[in-house]
């Protein structure tokens, strides 16, 4: 039985070692695209590494005038921090109020919301975006920010943790006279910092990734964000420019990886710590 259960391990991790190479192919020849000489993508004798490392593919998209990628990592960045900011402080405000505190309806507003989550973000765009014009916020950053500030999974995925800390410790902060900003402050917090890091790593990666948003509600140059610089060098790319397309396409997956990396830990364990109570 022994034996039979090192083989069972043994082809599992095979065949998971197979299936992740398969992901991760794609991936590595962008990498290794993005390091050739335009006539090397697409040549018939592939080789990963180039004869010739061309780091200048990397010079030339970071520097490019027609296309300033570096005002864009820097819009990226700068929506990705402000949505983090955001929807951590009113995620969990919501998620708290939602698990502790008990209102008329608390169940009933709270389905309402779930139910949210299956109406396709396809069919709110034309509403929203006549809703931005109308307040002024078209062409604004502001247009990206507030809808990134509310997000359904988020309050979810914290509620679900706040059910499971003690009552006890509410209770007694209660009769010590807090009021719930202090207790939310002062005890939840603490208290759910994995799974706020989990949020904060979803909510970098959905800004960061967010195409659609950008591509409707912004026009000026000065205000676009990675994910439109990457597509207007695939939208003008033709036979000469192929390595370029997947120097800023790499270029634009690097922050998703270090910022993944180094809060992975207490990503997995907010997400396996969340629970399913409630």
């Amino acid at each position: 039985m022994r034996k039979q259960s090192r083989i069972t391990k043994i082809l599992a991790t095979v065949i998971m070692l197979g299936v992740g190479i398969l992901f991760i192919t794609p991936l590595l020849w962008m990498i290794s695209s993005s390091l050739k000489m335009n006539r090397e993508v697409f040549a018939v004798e592939f080789h990963w590494i180039p004869e010739v490392i061309q780091w200048k593919n990397y010079k030339t998209v970071l520097t490019s005038k027609s296309i300033p990628m570096m005002t864009m990592f820097w819009n990226s960045f700068y929506l990705a921090v402000v949505d983090i900011l955001g929807q951590v402080l009113f995620c969990s405000l919501a998620a708290y109020a939602f698990a502790i505190i008990p209102f008329k309806g608390k169940d009933f507003v709270f389905l309402l919301l779930l139910a949210a989550t299956m109406i396709p973000g396809q069919a709110t765009m034309i509403p929203k975006f006549m809703m931005f014009k109308w307040m002024g916020l078209y062409n604004t950053h502001w247009s990206l920010i507030l809808p990134g500030w509310l997000s359904i999974g988020s309050i979810f995925l914290l509620r679900q943790f706040n059910m499971k800390i003690p009552r006890d410790l509410v209770e007694a902060a209660r009769v010590d006279g807090a009021s719930h900003f202090q207790i939310w402050l002062r005890i939840m917090i603490p208290l759910t910092k994995t799974a706020l890091t989990s949020i904060a790593i979803l909510a970098f990666i959905n800004s960061w990734d967010n195409f659609l948003g950008p591509l409707i509600y912004l026009t000026k140059k000065e205000l676009f964000t990675v994910s439109l610089g990457v597509n207007m060098y695939s939208a003008g790319a033709d036979a000469d420019r192929m390595h370029l397309v997947m120097t800023a396409s790499t270029l634009s997956i690097l922050p998703i990886l270090l910022f993944f990396a180094i809060c992975q830990k207490q990503f997995v364990e907010g997400i396996a710590t969340s629970g399913v109570k409630g």
